[in-house]
Order: structure tokens, then C-alpha cells, then sequence
């Protein structure tokens, strides 16, 4: 049986046979799924309590300058917890009950990698 490629490039290959990446080969007869995951972003409740102690300290106890801190604060917290980056991993279930996952860090585009593994199923059938 003839070796058809599905995504060819310097990080990652991925063939009817196998896929290569990072040193590291599985055979493409070993997997039985794959699925593109997405990392969910919680609510940043530890930083909405530190701002809503802040406001409390500024309206009831008139600590104006502690309260500001604790105000800031909390909001830096909800804002860096709301805006980093999502990780996102394709996750490759083998025969054997392992999982093999291949993140953004070591993919730039994991679309492309998830429609060609989903593709290699397709094709064998």
C-alpha cells in the first residue's frame, strides 16, 4: 500500500501510515479518535472579591488609599486572567487507551493537524 501524505511540513508530517512529530512516531493504525480542545476561561472570581473589598474599604471603613490598592488590584487580576491566550490541544486517542496531545505551543496550526488526522480516518477507512 502506497504512503499518502496528508500535511507535509517542518514540524509535523502526517501520512495513510503514520504521523511524526517532535522526534516521536505513532502509527496511524493506532488511532481510533481525535478531537480539537479548547482551554475555557473560568470566571476570575478571586479578582471581582479583592475589588469588591476594595470598594467596601472605600465607602464604609474611609480608608481611601488602601481601598484604591485593593481596588487596582482586583481589576488587574480580572483583566489578566480574561485576556491570556487559551491553550488549545488536539487530543489523538490510541487503541491502547493512551492519549497523545499536540498543543499550540508545538503547532502553530492545529485546524490544519485535527482535518488531517480526521482525514487519514476517513481515508482508511
Amino acid at each position: 500500500m502506497q504512503e499518502h501524505f496528508f500535511l507535509d511540513n517542518e514540524d509535523i508530517k502526517i501520512s495513510s501510515t503514520r504521523l511524526v512529530i517532535n522526534n516521536k512516531t505513532i502509527s496511524m493504525n493506532s488511532v481510533c479518535s481525535v478531537e480539537l480542545d479548547r482551554e475555557e476561561i473560568k470566571t476570575p472570581w478571586i479578582g471581582i472579591v479583592i475589588t469588591v473589598i476594595g470598594l467596601i474599604i472605600i465607602f464604609n471603613i474611609n480608608e481611601s488609599f488602601t481601598g484604591w490598592i485593593f481596588t487596582i488590584l482586583g481589576i488587574l487580576i480580572i483583566v489578566i486572567m480574561l485576556f491570556r491566550t487559551r491553550k488549545e490541544a488536539v487530543i489523538i486517542e490510541l487503541s491502547s487507551g493512551e492519549k497523545e496531545y499536540i498543543t499550540n505551543e508545538d503547532i502553530e496550526d492545529l485546524s490544519t493537524v485535527f482535518k488531517a488526522i480526521n482525514d487519514v480516518i476517513i481515508f482508511r477507512g
